[in-house]
């Protein structure tokens, strides 16, 4: 299986500008544990659950602070063709949840997380 099957090519992304508060709202309201910071349709960085713990951690303004502040810069990133075994190993060397899928031209084609890498790697269960 490769990563292309796992993602429907949508990626939620904020520009970096977003304030904290604003970002873990829409967060929460989209379901996701990460957002994408983007720039002519290139990943700059990453924005994760974690990202914001730590800012938590500190104590910053949520409103003040920005995702621009606390977020990840040029992220590692795989392409659509990966296996998902790959991206397993990638995710676990790095310690990372989060894996912006890139095309061969550098264009976002969507994101995985370590959970959809379990869930390919887990295959059919029987109830």
């Amino acid at each position: 299986m490769k990563l292309a099957d796992l993602t429907a090519g949508y990626v939620e992304k904020v520009d970096a500008s977003t304030p904290l508060a604003e970002a873990a709202r829409w967060m929460v309201s989209r379901g996701v544990g990460s957002l994408l910071i983007t720039r002519e349709g290139r990943v700059k960085g990453i924005f994760t659950e974690h990202d914001l713990t730590r800012a938590a951690a500190h104590r910053v303004d949520l409103d003040e602070a920005t995702v621009g502040d606390w977020m990840s810069d040029y992220p590692h990133v795989a392409t659509p063709d990966w296996t998902i075994e790959r991206a397993a190993d990638v995710m676990v060397e790095y310690d990372i949840r989060h894996l912006p899928l890139v095309d061969d031209d550098g264009n976002i084609a969507g994101i995985v997380s370590i959970k959809d890498v379990l869930w390919a790697l887990r295959g059919p269960t029987v109830t």
